[in-house]
């Protein structure tokens, strides 16, 4: 659901363009598709980021603007270094972007018009004025239709889940005792990090079942529902240094992942299937919307209270 791309520090940059006109244009065209449905490679462990902040005057005022709205919204993602030797102008930086390429894939590396001309041999490297003849450009899409599998499920998300800071997930009929659900714990084992750990939800109902057959999970049930939280994943949580807050609702319907970088809108949710060619479809949201779903499932916000919070561990 998110494309990793690199960008070469002189796309930012008014003087590689046929005009100060021109380099607004295409900067502004390229504004929302990077600030909503990418994450950028930072290359050689953040010595990218250090490069083009330390580097502002050097810059369109849209392009300052781009790079400032790129980093306060936590859309860098931290790259090792590939070439031995550090960049010292953009042709470098571009190789150091092909190289990290090579070691996994890019959605595409955009440079100035002339740094592209001089690397046009690679055919992920596309000029910003070029930019939408790329194959990433246009194969973007607003939705995916991943397998009911978890194994397809965690290809679909690689980049969301190895970067997002905050994760809402919510599904009314989240149970790790469920066999559909019995997976889940892999999805959640994907956000580890070597250092501070995301904040992560679990928003579910209250209630299992229908008619007269069905269990409400209040009062004396409560603990009942938390058990099985606790017996199926606190071990593998405790053990990866993650903590989930799962949050018990009256009564929802619809399923969506809801990040800091993206917010899905999900068909099935998160259950997987015995069939491995059933598929779903997921749909990217618009940030406005993902606020006001967000907005619904936050106790201090939401007209409607959860009826209680546990965490697991």
């Amino acid at each position: 659901m998110l494309t990793e791309l690199a960008l070469i520090p002189d796309m930012f940059e008014e003087a590689c363009y046929s005009s100060p006109d021109a380099c607004a244009l295409h900067l502004a065209y390229l504004k929302d598709p990077l600030l909503s449905e990418v994450l950028i490679r930072d290359l050689r462990n953040g010595d990218w980021a250090k490069h083009v902040r330390g580097s502002m005057t050097r810059w369109h005022p849209r392009g300052q603007e781009l790079l400032l709205r790129l980093v306060t919204g936590k859309r860098l993602r931290l790259f090792g270094p590939v070439l031995p030797a550090a960049p010292t102008n953009d042709d470098q930086w571009c190789d150091e972007a092909i190289a990290s390429h090579g070691v996994e894939g890019l959605g595409a590396i955009l440079a100035g018009p002339a740094v592209a001309g001089r690397h046009k041999t690679c055919p992920t490297v596309y000029s910003v004025e070029d930019t939408p003849n790329s194959p990433w450009w246009k194969g973007r899409s607003p939705t995916v239709r991943p397998h009911r599998t978890v194994a397809s499920y965690l290809a679909h998300l690689r980049l969301v889940l190895g970067a997002a800071n905050s994760l809402m997930f919510i599904d009314p009929h989240i149970d790790p005792t469920r066999h559909h659900y019995s997976d889940f714990i892999q999805i959640l084992l994907a956000l580890r990090r070597p250092a501070v750990q995301p904040l992560i939800e679990v928003h579910r109902v209250c209630y299992e079942g229908s008619g007269p057959g069905r269990l409400i999970f209040v009062g004396a049930r409560q603990a009942e529902l938390e058990k099985r939280f606790r017996d199926s994943w606190e071990a593998d949580l405790r053990a990866a240094g993650l903590s989930v807050k799962v949050f018990v609702w009256p009564d929802l319907h619809d399923r969506y992942l809801l990040t800091d970088l993206i917010g899905i809108d999900m068909n099935n949710g998160f259950d997987h299937s015995t069939d491995p060619h059933e598929k779903t479809t997921w749909s990217r949201m618009g940030r406005a919307q993902a606020d006001e779903v967000q907005r619904d499932h936050d106790p201090a916000a939401a007209r409607v209270k959860p009826r209680y919070t546990f965490q697991v561990p």
